[in-house]
């Protein structure tokens, strides 16, 4: 499963990211069936680190600005991520990286925007950032 509809958030800027980064997702899966396996698996996962580093920092930053109430745990399923990610990382320099590794990063996804990043919306509407009704 990737991106759909589904997992809109209803802010355009996060809803681009977060489109962002089931492509890079989609990069490093098509890597990992690639010839030049090595380095493009693990030219996708510096990628999806830079980019998810990135979207987070952005996510926080608004949460912050709004005075979202579960933030810190929202950091802290940030850097869980980022955290796994490095061991995956680090991994793939020496060792082969497989389809699980990607299941298991777009099941992340799925997840954390489907629920966690949810979370927030209703705080966040009441911000006026919120550009249509969604769930």
């Amino acid at each position: 499963m990737g991106w759909t509809d589904n997992l809109l958030t209803g802010i355009h800027e996060i809803d681009q990211q977060h489109q962002v980064l089931f492509d890079v997702v989609a990069r490093l899966e098509q890597a990992v069936t690639s010839d030049e396996k090595w380095s493009a698996v693990h030219f996708a996962l510096v990628e999806l680190t830079n980019f998810a580093n990135i979207h987070f920092a952005v996510e926080e930053a608004l949460m912050r600005m709004h005075g979202f109430p579960d933030l810190d745990a929202h950091i802290a399923a940030h850097r869980a991520f980022s955290a796994d990610l490095a061991e995956i990382k680090k991994h793939s320099i020496r060792d082969d990286v497989s389809n699980e590794m990607t299941d298991w990063l777009t099941k992340w996804l799925v997840d954390h925007i489907g629920v966690v990043d949810r979370a927030y919306i209703p705080h966040l509407r009441t911000a006026a950032l919120i550009t249509t009704a969604r769930r």
